[in-house]
């Protein structure tokens, strides 16, 4: 497989850099792909000697160097972290500068749009909502309520719930999201008709500091179960459900009208950060290779690393067992 691999790099072709990471048993590890439109390559994954940008660059430059794929990097999409993302000495602008002394052409970067969307939405709930009950989960009153209070007040609920609800065709969101993209869906209705909506209540989502659409899973939640707190969430249920689900439910391909209707919608909120990290963060130059700009592959890779890594003694396994998932 790793023979294939350098063969198809050979033809130059132009591909988009996807890394992603995550800590296993006290280890830094790295999941590394290439994608364009017709083909994803699972490169192999890097144990780092931390999760610095130096460790993880070095360790990365060795894979691309291992393959001499330098030419084909094009672009580079990954999440907005400081690590990745840091002027000077961030993974990208280190790949970046490699690239140029390889003589090839400086790679287009691209922040990964759900991860913008995630600390858009962070901002959004901490300006409308400024006070989180506790350190480190980082709750608020209106979720404490909901864990605490779950099964009862879906009870209340159904009581008046008066209307089943089309979603309309489910964008290929599972779990959590597609609960997510229900919950959009019933808010819009109750909006456009004052009617309540019967829901089909699922089991509350993890809560996680680097996903806030769980809290927007939560929010919507609240608006329905916890009258009393509707008129604070009304705001952010806006802003969830509409605009911010547009985009987040996007195909996340390269639409130059979704930044300005971002800003609009920021601008009525008037929180200040949230602007500043959509101006920051989201790219609106167009993708020089038409690809998701999503780092949502390189997710799912972490997971398909995890379950490897379960049943992988040493790492020299774990990676050729990573290879080995490539189906070309």
């Amino acid at each position: 497989m790793k023979i294939k691999i350098f063969e198809k790099l050979q033809s130059k072709d132009p591909y988009c850099l996807h890394f992603d990471g995550k800590r296993i048993q006290g280890e830094e590890y790295q999941v590394v792909l290439l994608k364009n439109t017709t083909i994803e390559i699972k490169l192999g994954i890097l144990k780092c000697e931390n999760g610095s940008a130096t460790a993880i660059h070095k360790a990365l430059h060795q894979l691309i160097d291992e393959y001499d794929a330098w030419e084909n990097i094009r672009m580079i999409i990954c999440d907005t972290a400081a690590v990745n993302t840091g002027r000077l000495n961030g993974i990208v602008t280190l790949i970046q500068d490699d690239v140029l002394r390889k003589g090839f052409q400086k790679p287009q970067y691209i922040g990964c749009q759900h991860h913008v969307l995630d600390l858009i939405l962070k901002h959004v709930i901490n300006f409308l909502i400024p006070e989180p009950t506790r350190k480190p989960e980082l709750n608020y009153f209106f979720i404490d309520k909901l864990t605490e209070n779950y099964a009862s007040l879906q009870i209340d609920y159904h009581q008046v719930a008066t209307d089943d609800v089309n979603t309309g065709e489910n964008p290929g969101w599972r779990d959590d999201f597609k609960f997510l993209y229900k919950l959009c869906q019933a808010y819009r209705h109750y909006k456009t008709t004052s009617r309540w909506p019967r829901i089909s209540w699922k089991k509350l989502p993890n809560m996680h500091m680097a996903r806030w659409n769980s809290r927007a899973v939560y929010a919507v939640i609240a608006f329905f179960l916890i009258p009393e707190w509707r008129r604070i969430l009304g705001i952010a249920c806006d802003f969830i459900c509409y605009e911010w689900a547009n985009s987040w439910f996007h195909s996340q391909h390269y639409n130059e009208a979704s930044f300005s209707e971002l800003l609009t919608s920021l601008t009525k909120t008037k929180c200040k950060q949230a602007i500043k990290c959509l101006k920051a963060h989201w790219s609106v130059e167009e993708s020089l290779i038409d690809l998701p700009r999503s780092n949502q592959n390189a997710e799912r890779a972490v997971k398909l690393m995890e379950e490897l890594h379960a049943n992988s003694k040493k790492f020299e396994f774990l990676n050729l067992k990573f290879i080995a998932k490539n189906n070309f």
